[in-house]
């Protein structure tokens, strides 16, 4: 007999979603694609900025369509 393990529910709205997807890969971006610190910040820190206008952007050309 298998013991019960607690699941595990990480319940996120749509805002905490994106955020969390373009933090993510905005940090694999910069690893992959630059070399030197302080230009893999930069460069994470600028994807990370274009995930989110860009996903807020969708959202919001969107938002007419869902009422």
């Amino acid at each position: 007999m298998m013991a019960h393990l607690p699941s595990i529910a990480l319940k996120l709205s749509h805002l905490q979603a994106l955020v969390l997807f373009a933090l993510v890969i905005a940090i694999a971006f910069g690893f992959l694609g630059r070399r030197q610190p302080i230009e893999r910040l930069k460069y994470i820190l600028w994807t990370l900025l274009l995930f989110l206008l860009i996903g807020v952007g969708i959202g919001w050309a969107m938002y007419p369509f869902s009422h």
